[in-house]
């Protein structure tokens, strides 16, 4: 909705202002309704895509760690998120983490800086990702702020990065920043045409345990074949186990989604390439399906 822009310079705020400004009543609901709790499947983010004013470039997107849908209000943070989702050390994935305010604040303070607020209200800080990693037999947690490079470059994003950084510092947590600069491009595209066939649960079989039967005979097929190219060997298979076409370059999305076959991703993967770009690791059997 447009604004009328002479109501505008009087002061009254719009009904977009109304719907996405903080007071002290919402954080208390947003407390109550579990936001920024839990973990996995069931962790709330405390800001969704429909508690923030939209330009276009929000995503909601099912996540293969969790097995729940993450909110993501930038193209940078999903592009990120694919490669924490795609990290199979990564366990936990929590999007727009609540900063505990008592604590900003007083870093803030300490800072001698405006701690964020929202009209007369202190906002709740959010990091933009807070992810568990096992390594080495070990949990670790990672923080993580995703901005633009060209926002690094303003001193009140400055000011409010600083008292995420202490924070974190604070709580024993490594903490960086990521901007578009850090994205890998190549296998961020690799992993988002990937990413939809993790699983094949959204297609429509003609019996159960289709799907999973077709990519275990193409998985066995695949690696008789290494001199021809990806687009002639699933047309092959698609006539072969009596698909549409199209259905066996979709299986190979779920091999490789699901790691059954592995492939160089720093690379747009293109199926032009020869079969010998696929290989099948030892394990496959048990990621073949599913």
């Amino acid at each position: 909705m447009y604004a009328d822009p002479q109501i505008t310079k009087l002061g009254i705020p719009t009904m977009a202002r109304r719907r996405y400004a903080f007071d002290e009543d919402k954080i208390a609901r947003f407390q109550k309704e579990g936001r920024g709790q839990g973990r996995g499947t069931s962790y709330k983010p405390w800001l969704t895509i429909q508690d923030v004013a939209s330009h276009g470039r929000s995503h909601r997107i099912a996540g293969i760690r969790t097995g729940r849908v993450h909110h993501f209000l930038s193209d940078i943070e999903r592009d990120a998120f694919y490669q924490f989702d795609w990290a199979d050390t990564v366990t936990d994935i929590r999007e727009q983490y609540p900063l505990d305010r008592e604590y900003t604040r007083r870093i803030a303070a300490d800072l001698d800086i405006k701690h964020p607020r929202d009209a007369a209200t202190e906002i709740v800080m959010t990091t933009d990702f807070l992810v568990d990693i096992a390594y080495e037999g070990k949990l670790r947690q990672l923080a993580r702020a995703v901005k633009p490079a060209s926002e690094l470059e303003k001193p009140r994003v400055i000011d409010k990065l600083e008292i995420e950084r202490r924070y974190w510092v604070q709580q024993g947590v490594d903490w960086g920043i990521i901007t578009e600069r850090d994205i890998p491009e190549a296998m961020v595209t690799n992993i988002a045409w990937l990413h939809p066939y993790i699983t094949l649960d959204q297609l429509t079989a003609p019996y159960e345990g289709y799907y999973q039967e077709k990519a275990r005979l193409l998985l066995r097929a695949l690696s008789f074949h290494p001199a021809i190219t990806l687009r002639q060997f699933c047309l092959a298979m698609d006539q072969k186990l009596a698909m549409h076409v199209g259905d066996s370059l979709l299986l190979v999305r779920h091999l490789l989604a699901r790691k059954a076959i592995s492939c160089p991703m720093d690379t747009a993967i293109t199926d032009a390439w020869p079969l010998r770009q696929f290989q099948v690791p030892t394990d496959e059997s048990r990621r073949a399906s599913g």
